[in-house]
């Protein structure tokens, strides 16, 4: 209708949509140093990593890592003409870029599964 794209910025939610925080904080990872500190507060933080891991049974139900589904599943949304990704090594990225081959997976039927778990509601930051 409009004619506009969205550009999605940190489709991996700062890597808690990779599984890297289903067992807590590592010591190194950035949601352990100030700048992330409020996107670390702890209810916050256990409930998105808790969406994450509910996730992961989809992802494994079409055989692809929980990031490269995160990643399809932003690519696939037809409002979505870029996606930034990141990656903290060279395989990192490799395996990110496969999403783009997988993309076409996500269903209208694997998006009611997702939306069954993460309730996309809109807020403002104030």
């Amino acid at each position: 209708m409009y004619k506009l794209g969205l550009t999605t910025w940190s489709p991996l939610a700062f890597g808690t949509l990779t599984g890297k925080y289903s067992t807590g904080k590592p010591e190194s990872s950035r949601f352990t140093t100030p700048t992330f500190d409020n996107l670390a507060k702890e209810e916050q933080f256990t409930t998105r990593v808790k969406m994450a891991d509910e996730l992961k049974p989809i992802a494994d139900e079409l055989g692809r890592s929980l990031a490269q589904f995160s990643i399809a599943w932003a690519v696939s949304n037809e409002n979505v003409s870029t996606v930034l990704i990141a990656a903290s090594r060279p395989s990192h990225l490799e395996e990110n870029v496969q999403a783009l081959n997988f993309a076409s997976k996500i269903t209208s039927e694997v998006k009611v599964k997702i939306d069954a778990v993460v309730k996309f509601v809109p807020f403002i930051r104030v």
